[in-house]
């Protein structure tokens, strides 16, 4: 009986410990969008140092990755949200809103799945918003 309670004891600390640090977020095995960048004929977030787009914003990121995010938010969905370049409360929650109106799951991060779902600012400025993959 020990021993049973051993093992499931381990079982259960080795499942804690996978869950704790397993991925599931946009921000757990990416980097964070530092920059903006032209992809697929729109402007995007991007993250310098990987020279990719594949990266993620989380409430508390600023700088010019998030001031792109804010402003197709705003461009293509008609968020009336401040261009600060800062991701505080009210970015977050135009992005919740932004993931509903894209079909992708409303969690308030940024990241390649959000990226894919919804529509950009083109990188011209003008036209129609642009999906990319």
């Amino acid at each position: 009986m020990r021993s049973l309670r051993n093992v499931i004891g381990a079982a259960l600390f080795v499942g804690c410990c996978l869950t704790v640090n397993g991925a599931g977020t946009a921000s757990a095995a990416t980097p964070v969008c530092d920059s903006l960048t032209e992809f697929m004929t729109a402007a995007v977030p991007y993250n310098t140092t990987s020279n990719n787009v594949n990266c993620h914003l989380v409430q508390g990121n600023y700088g010019s990755g998030v001031y792109q995010l804010q402003f197709s938010m705003r461009y293509c969905y008609g968020e009336n949200i401040a261009l600060d370049g800062d991701f505080g409360p009210a970015t977050r929650s135009a992005l919740i809103r932004t993931q509903r109106k894209a079909g992708t799951p409303a969690d308030g991060e940024y990241g390649p799945n959000t990226r894919r779902a919804m529509v950009h600012e083109p990188a011209t400025g003008q036209g129609p918003c642009v999906r990319v993959y």
